[in-house]
């Protein structure tokens, strides 16, 4: 699999060279941007907690919190916020906003959108995790809402950047606390926000069409009307933006930075990302079918239950070699659960070097000394040089004594395959992005955390870890609110590390591409957002 992963490196990189020239070319009609993506997308704000959807959110709703481009949190919807007490929190809302059909937007579509996101049928990675410790919501007046929380909470403003408003008059369906249905959202009758862009036309899983929205209350979109297409293939992405039928487009190929910086005709933006990746222990299961024995014999125990063979796991990656070859350099190496820029970080901890003949021993005091066989689940279509990625952690484990063999698909099967549940891989590779926080709180109460529906701990814990002690360890150090909270969440963050609940390996990079004359701002949430674009001065 890495072979065919260098043939497609050297198929796109064939076809740069042969693409004509932009010169002349007009990529869109005047006052139109085009940008291709890759992956398809819903517009319901509240189905499918995933970046594709939250980035067609962004354009045409606004959350209760924005985010700029450094993830910093700045005003939306509510322009202000202030704490009563510990457990009270009153957001003063702006003032003169009106949604895309006229209505004005009020305090009752606040409610009924957090409401809403919870009764959302179906629903296979609900956005509940944002609501984590809301109580009560309550309209006060048109332009204020008194949210009440369980437990002191003061990540609570970071969880509403995630939370998008609808008009509860457009949106109210047939009454229930879900009110129109998803199908209702993405043929657009539902589709009613106060975002810069109005939706014109959903293509299903094709793209959208967006008009600009001359009611927005915040700075006016650069682009009059944007076209986004779906272009699932790296080398037909890069086709079209060469080629002209594209300005803008997301996820270069790593591979191709260099060349394409060094080509005129367009320019490359790029950020480190808000996304760790790492690898998923399954842990909590008492045996999987994809684990086997030295022999090729089905495993009548879980090994990864043990804490040896999970640490084995982590000491058998070359995390440098990851970053420099399968991201071709193009990524951060790291044993942290948040970026450099995230609070808990520790510049005293870099990233571990690999020791896979330490991982041999650990495997060996564990009860393995010849290793055992394993696959690895990833998506080939989601994060960045996943499907090579996961390649080059296969061959590392290999090494290391471990059985490995990769299974990579699209990540509409990867996805609802890795639920909580469902999931049979032993270990898997996923990638969480953290500006809801900026800090560990959100992955340590995501993906460490057991899960807890009700509390909305643990919805990113895929492996079914679950340590009692680090639980009530992780809710105290995300509740606090003290001069030391950092600290106190790096310390818990060095115990979810040593127990290896979760194995990060590196931060990725937002790679973005554009045509001369067109100017965009990468975001570190990874979202591919048309306000970021405008025309070159």
């Amino acid at each position: 699999m890495l072979g065919l992963n260098r043939c497609k490196a050297l198929a796109v990189g064939a076809s740069l060279l042969l693409l004509p020239s932009l010169a002349g070319q007009a990529a869109s009609p005047p006052g139109t941007l085009t940008i291709g993506v890759e992956a398809p997308f819903g517009i319901d704000p509240h189905f499918l907690f995933v970046g594709p959807n939250m980035a067609a959110a962004r354009q045409v709703y606004d959350s209760l919190i924005n985010r700029d481009s450094e993830s910093r949190f700045v005003p939306g919807l509510v322009e202000s916020f202030q704490t009563t007490d510990e457990h009270t929190w009153l957001l003063k809302l702006r003032r003169g906003v009106v949604f895309h059909d006229g209505s004005a937007f009020t305090a009752e579509d606040v409610a009924f959108s957090i409401a809403r996101v919870s009764a959302v049928p179906n629903n296979p990675g609900p956005y509940i995790s944002n609501l984590r410790t809301i109580a009560s919501v309550e309209v006060v007046d048109p332009y204020t809402v008194r949210i009440r929380t369980d437990r002191p909470n003061p990540t609570l403003m970071g969880q509403l950047t995630n939370i998008f408003v609808v008009s509860h008059n457009a949106a109210r369906g047939d009454g229930s606390p879900a009110g129109a249905s998803t199908a209702d959202f993405n043929n657009g009758k539902a589709a009613i926000g106060t975002g810069p862009y109005r939706l014109l036309a959903m293509r299903g899983s094709e793209g959208m069409s967006l008009v600009r929205n001359s009611t927005y209350w915040g700075s006016p979109a650069a682009y009059e009307k944007v076209e986004i297409r779906v272009i699932g293939s790296d080398a037909s992405r890069l086709a079209a933006l060469l080629s002209g039928d594209v300005d803008l487009i997301e996820s270069v190929p790593p591979s191709d930075v260099a060349r394409l910086e060094g080509d005129r005709r367009v320019t490359v933006f790029r950020r480190n990302s808000d996304r760790i990746m790492y690898l998923i222990p399954h842990a909590g299961a008492e045996k999987l079918a994809m684990l086997l024995d030295a022999d090729g014999k089905p495993l009548t125990i879980n090994p990864l239950r043990d804490v040896r063979v999970r640490r084995a796991l982590s000491m058998a990656l070359d995390r440098a070699a990851l970053a420099d070859r399968a991201l071709d350099g193009q990524a951060v190496a790291t044993g942290q659960m948040v970026p450099q820029q995230f609070g808990a970080f520790d510049p005293d901890f870099p990233a571990p070097a690999a020791d896979p003949e330490g991982a041999r021993l650990l495997l060996a005091e564990a009860g393995y000394p010849r290793g055992f066989g394993l696959t690895i689940g990833c998506s080939n279509n989601r994060f960045v040089n996943d499907a090579r990625v996961c390649q080059a952690v296969g061959q590392m484990l290999t090494r290391a004594g471990f059985q490995a063999k990769v299974e990579a698909m699209p990540s509409t099967v990867f996805f609802p395959r890795t639920v909580e549940g469902k999931n049979d891989f032993p270990l898997m590779l996923y990638g969480l992005s953290l500006s809801s926080s900026r800090d560990a709180s959100y992955i340590l109460s995501t993906a460490v955390h057991s899960r807890n529906v009700r509390e909305a701990y643990g919805q990113g814990n895929r492996g079914s870890f679950a340590d009692p002690e680090l639980d009530r360890a992780i809710q105290a150090a995300v509740s606090y609110s003290g001069s030391d909270r950092e600290e106190r969440l790096r310390e818990v963050m060095h115990r979810a590390i040593e127990a290896a609940a979760i194995i990060p390996m590196y931060n990725q990079v937002t790679l973005v591409a554009a045509r001369k004359g067109v100017v965009y701002v990468p975001r570190m949430d990874e979202q591919m957002l048309a306000q970021q674009a405008e025309p070159a001065q």
